[in-house]
Parts: C-alpha cells; structure tokens; sequence
C-alpha cells in the first residue's frame, strides 16, 4: 500500500467518524425534545438502538483506523526513504561485487584454457625449445591473436584424434595377436591329443 492511498483511507474514516458524530448529536437533540407520549417508548427503544449501532460503528472504525496508521509505520520503498535507499545502495554494490567476481573467473578460465593448450602443443612437438617457448608467449600474452590460437587448438585436436586412433589399432593388434597365439597353442594341443590317441589305436 502507497503513502497516498493510506493517506486516503485515514482521511475517509476521519470523515466517516465526523458524520456518526453529527447523527449522535442530531439524535440527543431529537431526544431532548418532548415526544409525544404515544410514541415514547418506541422512540427510546429506537434511540438506544441506534446509540449502540453508532457506539459499535465507531469501535469498528477506531480499530480499522489504528491497523492503517500501523500499515502506515511500515517501511516505505520511496526515493526519500532510508532504508530505500540503503537496500538500493547494498543490492548495487553487491552485483558491482559479483560482476568483478564473475570477471576475475572468466579471465582465470581464459588463463588455464591457454596453459591447457601450450602444454597440449608442448606434447604434440615432443619437446620445446626457448624460441618455441618464446613464441608461444608472443602468440597468447603480448600479441595475441584468437585466430592463430583457433588454429592452433585444431592442430592439437587433430594430432590427439589421430593418437587415439593409433592407440586403438595398437591395441586391437595387441588383441589379434593375443588370439592368434591362443589358437596356435590350441591347435598345438589339438594336434598332440590326436597323435596319442593315434598312438593308442
């Protein structure tokens, strides 16, 4: 709820307890007037009535009144308000603070990607030399240019894909021979059954 229509609200209800003042008033001044006997005691029981109604009415409304005051107390997020401005101030500086954060991380990611592929590069040549050493500096820190670094980190996947295929020739070789040496020994053994039980017969 706004200033303004809180404002409005407690001018309504001032205005509501004003008019059941004016009707308590307009009802003691018919009351102080002399009815006519016939209608006396009706008019006393309508009087009492209405009294009571007035006198709860405006319990209600004093009630309703001091909620909205309270509601009122509560913190306002207005440009003039403190704590408006504080909780503005405090959630600025804390994205300030998680953008230089999340900065700092990306440019540590972007320095080991870097270090991941000299030492991939380093591997793929074998060894490295000064010059070698002196270039890749040259290529990743004082001139450095993403398109030759592209270039680069394809020429090292390419050279890890073939070394992959390599090691899994090898190894499917490594598994022929295996079962090459396994079916000579069997027929060897094969052949050693058959010439003792030739022997037998």
């Amino acid at each position: 709820m706004t200033t303004a229509t809180n404002e409005n609200i407690l001018m309504m209800f001032e205005e509501i307890n004003q008019k059941l003042d004016d009707n308590a008033r307009q009802l003691e001044k018919i009351g102080q007037k002399e009815p006519e006997k016939s209608d006396n005691n009706d008019f006393s029981e309508f009087t009492t009535v209405l009294e009571t109604f007035q006198h709860n009415q405006s319990e209600k409304l004093a009630v309703i009144e001091s909620l909205i005051r309270k509601e009122k107390r509560k913190i306002e997020f207005t440009p003039t308000s403190t704590f408006g401005m504080v909780l503005f101030f405090s959630l600025t500086a804390i994205t300030l603070a998680l953008a230089v954060w999340v900065n700092s991380l990306k440019n540590q990611m972007s320095t080991l990607s870097d270090n991941d592929l000299k030492y991939r590069y380093i591997q793929m040549q074998g060894n490295a030399t000064a010059d070698d050493l002196a270039t890749m500096d040259t290529l990743f820190y004082f001139n450095r240019s993403s398109k030759k670094i592209r270039e680069l980190r394809k020429q090292v996947e390419v050279f890890e894909e073939n070394v992959k295929q390599r090691a899994k020739l090898i190894e499917q070789e490594e598994r022929l021979k295996e079962e090459k040496m396994k079916l000579d020994r069997e027929i060897l053994d094969g052949k050693k059954f058959y010439k003792k039980s030739m022997k037998k017969n």
